[in-house]
């Protein structure tokens, strides 16, 4: 037996063994109001009988609370603001049902009027109501709802994190095989209302199994019998007129619930790219000059079944599947210029298939796992024209073939004077199967024709040990150790964690948190092939890319529950991204990642919500950084550059009436740099409107995004001999409306309220 394998058998035996100890070992019941509707975010604090405190628990959506603690007798005190607290004793692990009776607030001629906190955390995570933080707001979906959260922004389908950089989505706690894409696609298809709260975390803890910052988006589970659901359709002009629709049906019973989500989208993309370039090649100065013209046409089909059971309080299983099918989409790349004229045609067929299942247990245990199937078939064929009389050609077949698979087991158990222990294992193996081959080939142009067949295994397990006061105040800090394979490639790695949370006063909180990741780089990216974009632009494979390794602190001071301000510093050791070089060998434009010796952030935000009357209601988000980035071996012209970057954002909504809201959102930041690109300064202004009938259940919006055409920087390298322009702001602006209607149990509340980023096509 190999040393891996007995570990991995040691973890299980240990598991075993604490499961068997602690079976049992819970408290539980369900709060509910007189008329028996589950009560959250009640205050559950149990104590011995001697009045000794023990552990405090806050009830959920559906009003459960557990406590992973044993008393043969115990008390239990129930608090919340709109009830009347209520003490009781009890025996046995099940509390029963425990209803409040609400308070009587009634005073003769006085209206109280209170706000909301913007942010409520929770075991030292912050929580939002999606579905309060976008109450008149122009938001169509779970998705979009994501960027109203304070501090995510979205560049080009790039979520990010104000102070965290690369932000992780999640879905009930437990990532997924599908890449941020595929699950994009999802959550676009989820109405805000079927979210029951997002989690922000700026150091996820090791059971969510994502290092570094994460959103966990939580669903809401079935309490009632109900059929609900939701139709919408949308229309988009951007150069274009593409547009789809949607529908997401619910049934529920107390017990049991399934979901069906199907969207189909007909997709229609332009795309221009104006590119000077003063190459040197041999002492001689190539000035070129060409338009390329990217146009995208395809079908998307995105499905997704989800079927859920709930045995007794959290101990539940579920079940998903979610298809993502793009058949015949249609790439062309016409250019034209001074140096060449060509034209390139690409065909694709992409499917994707992903099962998860996970059960949930109410003593502390978890397990789960799925498997995604993916696959992408492709042609293409290139012409060029050479302005010298010359000519080349090629057609090429290729494709990607991935299996990939992840199982984990997660365990928490209940110490003594209010810590928490928790462990777990986790296991992914992917197969990849990659070829491209080359046929017709004419003209002065390198072609290889390549097939891979790579193995990846990664095998992690952890330890955390954590602790939750009555005041709000929490403390965690794990370690993970992981071993990865690739090819020829192992690799052992360590990743501490640490995040504390403060309490001085519910006005005044402090967050500290201490994350370690790794990034590996897509599979495609670590082979050695060459494709083209036209006869003088290609990418490069790279043979031997490490993965990057982040270290990211942060710091926050969260004041009236809503206003924070935060201080953050990432380093990264072996970043690697794409960067342009003019070869000197040949008149080439290369693409290619590469590891950099580093690249370094520090800086400070400001998230700012305010509000006039009842009418506007605003944020405003300031960030100011450094960049330092070093690189010791770009081909020939290695650097060591940094920069200071400043970016804000004000997000407006105006009030008509409770039907009726408006919406400007202004985005502005400073130019930065890219390896030895300078990226100039955007601007990106974008308005719309939101227009509620039938008691919210019928809803139409207009966007327009990017009004004037700026949110897309031009790019310039001026560096070592190096000299480029290049700009594709054209056709950024687009133009949506959207049309949605619910039906069944869709009822808002009143306010009182799969990884292919490494794949390749």
């Amino acid at each position: 037996m190999t040393r891996l394998n007995k570990t991995i058998a040691f973890l299980c035996l240990f598991s075993g063994c604490f499961q068997t100890v602690v079976w049992g070992q819970t408290i539980s019941g369900k709060i509910t109001d007189a008329r028996q509707r589950p009560i959250d975010g009640a205050t559950v604090i149990l104590q011995a009988t001697d009045s000794t405190y023990v552990a405090a628990s806050v009830s959920d959506a559906d009003g459960i609370f557990v406590f992973k603690s044993r008393q043969e007798e115990y008390r239990l005190i129930i608090q919340h603001l709109l009830y009347e607290t209520r003490q009781m004793t009890g025996k046995g692990n099940d509390a029963g049902i425990i209803r409040l009776q609400p308070k009587d607030y009634a005073l003769d001629e006085v209206v109280i009027k209170a706000e909301r906190p913007f942010a409520k955390v929770e075991n030292g995570l912050l929580g939002y109501d999606l579905a309060v933080l976008t109450q008149n707001r122009l938001v169509n979906n779970a998705y979009e709802a994501l960027t109203k959260i304070p501090g995510v922004q979205e560049d080009r389908g790039i979520l990010t994190l104000a102070g965290a950089g690369k932000l992780t989505v999640i879905l009930n706690g437990k990532p997924a095989t599908m890449d941020a894409g595929q699950l994009e696609a999802i959550l676009r298809n989820t109405p805000v209302d079927r979210v029951e709260k997002a989690e922000v975390m700026y150091s996820a803890p090791p059971e969510y199994h994502v290092r570094g910052a994460a959103v966990n988006i939580v669903l809401k589970r079935s309490n009632d019998y109900s059929f609900q659901g939701e139709i919408s359709a949308d229309y988009k002009n951007q150069y274009f007129n593409d547009g789809g629709m949607n529908g997401n049906f619910r049934l529920s019973t107390p017990k049991m619930a399934f979901d069906v989500m199907y969207g189909a989208n007909n997709v229609k993309k332009m795309e221009y790219i104006d590119l000077d370039s003063k190459h040197t090649l041999k002492d001689e100065l190539h000035h070129i000059i060409q338009n390329e013209q990217l146009r995208s046409k395809y079908r998307k089909h995105d499905l997704r079944a989800a079927f859920e059971y709930n045995f007794t309080g959290k101990n539940n299983i579920n079940m998903a599947y979610t298809g993502s099918y793009t058949p015949d989409r249609h790439n062309n790349s016409r250019t034209s210029g001074n140096y060449q004229t060509g034209n390139v045609d690409k065909y694709v067929d992409n499917q994707m298939h992903n099962v998860t299942l996970q059960y949930h247990s109410g003593f502390g245990l978890e397990i789960g796992g799925d498997y995604t199937h993916y696959t992408s078939n492709n042609n293409q064929r290139l012409y060029a024209d050479y302005q010298d009389g010359n000519q080349s050609r090629f057609f090429m077949v290729g494709g990607q073939r991935i299996d990939r698979y992840s199982i984990h087991a997660d365990r928490k158990h209940a110490l003594s004077k209010g810590w928490n222990l928790g462990y777990g294992v986790s296991y992914r193996f992917a197969k990849d199967l990659d070829f491209q081959t080359y046929d017709e080939v004419a003209g002065n142009i390198q072609t290889q024709n390549t097939y891979s067949n790579l193995r990846e295994q990664t095998t992690g397990f952890y330890v955390s040990l954590s602790k939750n006061h009555t005041t709000g105040t929490s403390l965690s800090v794990s370690a993970t150790g992981e071993y990865y394979t690739i090819g020829n490639y192992h690799k052992w790695a360590v990743y501490p964690q640490a995040s504390l949370t403060y309490f001085e006063t519910p006005k005044h909180m402090f967050q500290l948190s201490l994350s370690t990741d790794k990034t590996y780089p897509s599979y495609w990216d670590m082979q050695s092939s060459v494709s083209y974009l036209n006869g003088y632009t290609e990418l490069q494979g790279t043979p031997g890319l490490k993965p990057m390794t982040n270290y990211n602190l942060n710091g926050n001071y969260i004041w009236q529950q809503k206003y924070i301000f935060g201080l953050f510093f990432t380093h990264t050791s072996d970043y690697f991204t794409q960067a342009a070089y003019q070869s000197t060998d040949r008149l080439a434009l290369i693409y290619k990642n590469t590891n950099w010796n580093y690249m370094q952030v520090w800086g400070a935000n400001i998230i700012f919500p305010f509000k006039a009357g009842n009418r506007l209601d605003s944020r405003l988000t300031l960030v100011g950084m450094q960049m330092h980035q070093r690189c010791d071996d770009f081909f020939d012209i290695p650097f060591n550059r940094k920069k200071w970057v400043f970016g804000g954002t004000l997000d407006n909504t105006f009030k008509v009436n409770k039907n009726l809201s408006f919406e400007l959102t202004g985005n502005v930041q400073t130019p930065v740099i890219q390896g030895t690109f300078d990226i100039e300064s955007i601007f990106n202004l974008t308005a719309g409107l939101r227009w509620n009938l039938a008691n919210d259940k019928l809803s139409l919006s207009a966007r327009c995004n990017d009004m004037f055409d700026t949110g897309m920087p031009a790019t310039r390298v001026r560096f070592k001999g190096q000299n480029l322009n290049m700009d594709s702001g054209s056709y950024s602006r687009a133009f949506t409306l959207h049309f949605s209607y619910r039906f069944g149990g869709y009822k808002k509340k009143e306010i009182k309220g799969v990884d292919t980023s490494r794949f390749r096509y």
